[in-house]
């Protein structure tokens, strides 16, 4: 029993001299810490038909995981979307106007 009772008893006393070690501040900058994918803030200018579009994306992506999806993600989704697209299109596209780029992104003409 006395083996029990000490070690109890040691296990107060390194207690106590935790709570007495003045630990020091972790030094780090103010706000919120940095995010494991640095992100960037950007502005740009959108028809209100755009803005509906992006948020009705917004939306189905956020019914799909279930769980609100930000516009920075929706944008990063969509922009990932067209990469693999332009990547499947390759060196084929041949496109001499914007409209035949979105067709052919799109699956009008392809």
């Amino acid at each position: 029993m006395t083996s029990s009772h000490s070690s109890n008893r040691s296990a107060w006393v390194q207690l106590y001299e935790a709570r007495r070690v003045l630990s020091e501040p972790e030094t780090r900058p103010p706000g919120r810490p940095p995010a494991p994918i640095p992100r960037h803030k950007v502005g740009i200018t959108l028809s209100q038909g755009e803005v509906n579009e992006l948020e009705e994306w917004q939306d189905r992506f956020s019914n799909l995981i279930g769980r609100k999806v930000s516009v920075g993600e929706t944008v990063g989704i969509l922009t990932r979307i067209c990469s693999g697209r332009l990547a499947r299109m390759g060196d084929e596209a041949n496109v001499d106007n914007l409209l035949q780029l979105v067709e052919r992104m799109a699956g009008g003409n392809e």
